[in-house]
């Protein structure tokens, strides 16, 4: 079973992947699962953009699944990212990642090389005809550099695997505007904590949140832990900011892997001083 067969609305993180000096510290990594097991959260996504993925090995890629599967023990869905802009790549890690345990998967509009919208619908009908898992299509044009409005769920209604659909930075106008047999054929979630709240008051199924692995809380929550409003030096889509917030709140590494960097000392500084002031983080906490 997994989160997208209830009611909703539905909070989803997207796991950070920290690394030691020598690779992942798979230790922190199952102490956060148990965090977002504890704080009630629906499920997790593991080995996307958040979590670095494309910096990953296939045998990394493989232990943050299998420990995130394991340390959740059926208490949240595990969804696993296998998109690429490579169909029988994308069909081979699904498939992989359906026999170590996920119980549903993320795959991206293929990027890079701009397929057509016949491209890009043949490309998920292939992957749906064969894996047995729910799927989340992540349609976030900002990364993909193609944006086919909503023929693109369009071409894929018709098909049973495909549960829902992400919706990235700057698509709340995109999502309002969908017809409505397509608003309740896919859960919608959104990927934006900024735009949070007002996806959920269009009728979103929930959020894909970066935010929650700083202080992770249930949708139904009344008072929710990070408010993306309240800290602007922090964007959701900067892995090396997230991990530094992270890092100001308890032992958490900051390490990140080329192309990405750490933060400019006056980016750090002014994040530090906004967490302090949002959550109590402290200034001066020595990041792990």
């Amino acid at each position: 079973m997994t989160c997208f067969q209830g009611p909703g609305p539905f909070a989803i993180t997207a796991m950070l992947t920290p690394f030691s000096g020598t690779g992942i510290d798979i230790a922190v990594f199952e102490t956060e699962v148990g965090r977002q097991v504890g704080a009630g959260i629906d499920a997790i996504v593991v080995h996307d953009v958040i979590g670095e993925g494309c910096a990953l090995d296939h045998r990394e890629q493989d232990l943050l699944l299998t420990t995130a599967v394991r340390r959740a023990d059926s208490k949240l869905t595990v969804i696993a990212a296998t998109g690429s802009n490579c169909t029988a790549k994308t069909i081979e890690h699904s498939l992989r990642a359906q026999e170590l345990g996920a119980k549903a998967l993320l795959l991206t509009v293929p990027y890079y090389t701009k397929p057509t919208l016949k491209g890009v619908i043949d490309h998920f009908r292939q992957i749906e005809a064969v894996v047995r898992l729910p799927i989340l299509i992540d349609d976030d044009p900002s990364r993909t550099a193609r944006d086919f409005g909503e023929e693109l769920l369009v071409g894929l209604a018709d098909l049973a695997g495909i549960v829902g659909v992400c919706h990235g930075p700057g698509r709340l106008a995109h999502f309002a505007n969908l017809k409505t047999s397509l608003r309740t054929r896919f859960n919608h979630l959104s990927r934006d904590d900024h735009s949070m709240s007002s996806f959920l008051a269009l009728g979103g199924s929930g959020v894909i949140s970066a935010l929650t692995n700083i202080r992770p809380a249930p949708m139904t929550s009344s008072n929710r832990t990070v408010d993306a409003r309240s800290i602007p030096q922090l964007d959701a889509c900067d892995v090396a900011a997230l991990k530094l917030a992270v890092s100001l709140d308890r032992p958490f590494p900051t390490n990140v892997r080329l192309p990405l960097v750490p933060l400019e000392r006056d980016e750090e500084i002014a994040l530090r001083a906004a967490c302090a002031e949002t959550f109590g983080a402290t200034v001066n906490h020595a990041a792990a």
